[in-house]
C-alpha cells in the first residue's frame, strides 16, 4: 500500500535495517481474507500506522453506482495498480531443485494517515521487527524504492495530484458561484432600496 500523510503529502516508506532496502508495506493475504482487509492489515503490521483507504479520482472502467449524484466526479477506493514479480527457481547445493519458482501478483491500494498519526512499534511478525517506517517527500521516496514499486509510486502520485487539482477546481467554481450569487443579492437589495426611495420622493 502507498500511504500518504494528510497535509504534509509525505509518503510512508519502510526500511529493512538488516538487508538494507526500502519498500512499501505489502504481503500475502490469509485464506478467506479479502484483498482490502489484507492491505490494511499488512500496512499496519509492517509500517506501524493504522491507515485507511484514500478516496481518489482513480480512472477505472468500472461504472459508478446508479445513485451517484454526479458522474463527472467519482471518488473510489479501488486498487490503483497491479504488479507481477517473478521468483526464479532455486536449487540446493547438491543441484536438486528445491523450488520451481513462482510469480507474485500484487494489488496496490492508496491509503492515508492523519498529520498527527503516531507509529506503533512491535506490530509486525517476528521476522519483521527490524522494519523502520519513514515519512518521506515524494522525490526522496521515489529514489529509495526500487523495481516495480517505482512505477507504482509514480502512478499513485499522479492520481493523487490529479485528485487534489480537481478538488481545487471544484472549490474555485463553487466559490465563484457563491460570489456571483452574493453580488446578485446585493444588486437586488440596492434596486429595492432605490425603489423605496423613489416612492418616498
Amino acid at each position: 500500500m502507498v500511504i500518504i500523510q494528510e497535509n504534509t503529502h509525505k509518503i510512508v516508506v519502510v526500511f529493512e535495517t538488516k538487508k538494507k532496502y526500502w519498500f512499501f508495506p505489502r504481503g500475502r493475504k490469509d485464506i478467506g481474507e479479502s484483498l482490502e482487509k489484507a492491505a490494511l492489515r499488512e500496512s499496519y503490521e509492517e509500517s506501524g500506522y493504522r491507515a485507511q483507504f484514500l478516496p481518489l479520482m482513480n480512472p477505472t472502467r468500472q461504472p459508478p453506482a446508479p445513485d451517484t449524484p454526479d458522474e463527472s466526479i467519482v471518488f473510489n477506493m479501488e486498487p490503483i495498480y497491479m504488479t507481477i514479480t517473478a521468483s526464479p527457481p532455486r536449487r540446493a547445493s547438491t543441484g536438486q531443485l528445491r523450488d520451481a519458482g513462482r510469480e507474485y501478483l500484487t494489488t496496490w491500494y492508496v491509503g492515508q494517515i492523519p498529520e498527527d498519526a503516531v507509529r506503533e512499534v512491535g506490530t509486525g511478525m517476528p521476522d519483521e521487527q527490524n522494519y523502520e517506517s519513514h515519512l518521506l517527500p515524494y522525490e526522496e521516496a521515489l529514489q529509495r524504492v526500487w523495481g516495480s514499486e517505482k512505477m507504482t509510486l509514480r502512478y499513485a502520485w499522479a492520481v493523487y495530484c490529479n485528485t487534489l487539482q480537481q478538488l481545487c477546481e471544484v472549490e474555485n467554481e463553487r466559490s465563484q458561484q457563491e460570489q456571483t450569487t452574493s453580488q446578485l443579492d446585493t444588486t437586488e437589495l440596492s434596486l429595492e432600496s432605490l425603489e423605496v426611495s423613489e416612492r418616498r420622493i
